[in-house]
């Protein structure tokens, strides 16, 4: 058998209490949970725009009577719930809410269209929807797909109750309170049980839920001291731009400073006058960003207009950040330290972090002190030094995935390592570096979106016979961008080709997401390159791609 080069972390492991998340991470008494316990009066979320505050004590109380509520309705302990909607307090009330349940909470990116939301649900086995009004006609569209219908009462709206739209017939989840009941709990081996289940893409066909565990969360936050960011109660607050939809936001945002007493400021989408306006006035020490954004700063004409004294620090991940970018980035705001981060939802999510006092930049950090890791070429581990696919292995590594056991078993070994798909190299002291890929995920901005999806949709248009989608990277957004090649059908004129793929464009965009858009374009060709067994050759499309992207690239918006 091949030697396996292990890789752990200069930390010593952690105490991993196996108990449940909500008792973790917001006990009732010292005997619950290992975390300092704050003062309930303090302020845990805030909307960004209004300076609306709930309290400590407001969610911790509230989310036991939401869990009432829901028990009420009949919603028992290992049900699924849908969350559907843009970051606002609601969203965080209901989050507690339904983790306190007992029930696995299924969040969904604001985004979604009908066919995607109804994709999640069906999936899920969602019994309860919890939505933000705004998305109402969303709804209304998506539920001729649905595979249960859903009485009102298991409708819950993410709003206060006196901004309820006029006429709805939904409860808002204050509406739904009831007298509080206990938190669940998973204690010892029942704290294998899953407690959120997110959509990650993988490398093929619709996205698959994720399990992942309340043993996943609760080692998740068990690794962090040491190695991320240090928070302060008191003294820190941190804005919360990014989706809490998304197991970044939603660790990083929702839970990890609410475990170490300090704020989060929500805003429900990057907005660059509305971000810079509540840096100002709530004294925002910390952020997390994706590449994009930090671009947008970086060319910003408005930050020399406010105050961002208070801003010190803050954390990029969800997409490589190159070293000039990071460079270029703290030359304009050298008060601001920014290291940066890597995981993925499968792994709870965080593998490698660095703090701003420890950071190697152009790196993504060391290993939390809950991993062990691999550099994999072809079954075999890699030289020390050379790059490999990152298998790593350790107690947050997903259950699996959601009611899809041939995908687990191909990302999960037998002996319990996840293979990532991303290849890293690592420095003989530790440091970890992105350098490619294996998998045939296209990441937007921090988002997934599997070419294998786009290529199904592009098949159900009348005048397509074929099709490939990859990856270009833009140099300009620091993303890649979705690109097309489609192989027009026989009765398609030549002298059309140029209007069809103006119009294949508008046609996707009317069917997903904002972040799965075709912004990289769309080709007509001949003949999409494929193996003799049928598979598409997607190193042959993404070559092609990047030379036909340096001779024309496609300029953005200028929108984020």
């Amino acid at each position: 058998m091949p030697i396996q080069t292990i890789y752990t972390s200069d930390l010593p492991a952690p105490p991993l209490p196996r108990t449940s998340f909500f008792n973790y991470v917001s006990p009732s008494s010292a005997a619950d949970s290992p975390l300092q316990r704050f003062d309930p009066n303090l302020p845990a979320y805030v909307d960004g725009i209004t300076g609306r505050t709930l309290t400590r004590g407001q969610v911790h109380d509230g989310a036991l009577r939401l869990a009432g509520g829901l028990k009420k309705l009949g919603v028992k302990r290992g049900d699924t719930a849908c969350l559907w909607g843009p970051n606002s307090v609601e969203w965080a009330q209901a989050a507690f809410g339904v983790i306190a349940a007992g029930v696995v909470l299924s969040p969904a990116n604001s985004a979604y269209e009908p066919h995607e939301i109804a994709h999640q649900v069906n999936d899920s086995g969602a019994s309860v929807l919890i939505l933000d009004p705004s998305l109402l006609p969303k709804l209304d569209a998506a539920r001729k797909h649905f595979k249960r219908d859903f009485a009102p009462s298991r409708i819950l709206l993410l709003a206060e109750t006196k901004a309820k739209p006029k006429g709805a017939k939904f409860k808002t989840i204050y509406e739904a309170f009831a007298a509080p009941v206990p938190a669940e709990r998973f204690d010892g081996d029942e704290a294998h049980k899953v407690a959120v289940m997110c959509y990650s893409s993988g490398t093929t066909g619709l996205p698959k839920g994720v399990e992942t565990t309340h043993y996943n969360l609760t080692s998740q936050f068990q690794g962090l001291p040491g190695t991320y960011t240090p928070l302060v109660s008191g003294k820190d607050s941190l804005l919360g731009i990014l989706p809490l939809s998304h197991v970044y936001g939603f660790v990083f945002i929702l839970f990890q400073p609410y475990s170490v007493g300090v704020p989060a400021v929500l805003l429900p989408r990057f907005v660059e006058l509305d971000v810079l306006k509540a840096i100002e006035r709530f004294k925002v020490s910390y952020t997390l960003l994706v590449p994009p954004i930090i671009i947008v700063l970086l060319n910003s004409t408005n930050v020399s207009k406010f105050d961002l004294s208070s801003l010190n620090k803050l954390t990029c991940a969800a997409a490589p950040l190159s070293a000039e970018l990071g460079q270029a980035f703290e030359r304009k705001f050298p008060n601001i330290k920014m290291p940066e981060g890597y995981g993925m939802t499968e792994t709870s999510p965080a593998v490698t972090t660095s703090s701003p006092e420890s950071h190697l930049r152009g790196s993504v950090g060391k290993l939390l002190p809950v991993w062990e890791a691999r550099l994999v070429n072809d079954g075999v581990d890699a030289p020390i030094g050379e790059r490999g696919e990152l298998w790593v292995r350790g107690p947050c590594v997903m259950k699996g995935y959601h009611n899809n056991p041939s995908a687990t078993t191909s990302s999960i070994t037998s002996d319990g390592w996840f293979k990532t798909g991303d290849v890293l190299t690592r420095s003989e002291d530790g440091w970890f570096r992105v350098v490619d890929r294996v998998k045939e995920l296209i990441k937007y901005k921090g988002f997934q979106v599997p070419p294998a999806e786009l290529e199904g949709l592009l098949l159900e248009h009348p005048k397509v016979a074929d099709s490939g989608v990859v990856g270009v990277y833009d140099e300009s957004q620091a993303t890649e961008l979705p690109r097309a090649y489609i192989v027009p059908k026989p009765e398609v004129p030549a002298h059309e080709h140029a209007s069809l793929v103006t119009e294949i464009g508008e046609w996707i965009a009317q069917r997903v997401a904002g972040h799965k858009k075709l912004r990289g374009g769309v080709i007509a060709v001949e003949a999409i390159p494929k193996s003799p067994s049928g598979k598409i050759l997607r190193k042959d499309l993404r070559k092609r791609a990047e030379e036909e992207w340096k001779l024309n690239p496609i300029k953005p918006k200028a929108r984020l």
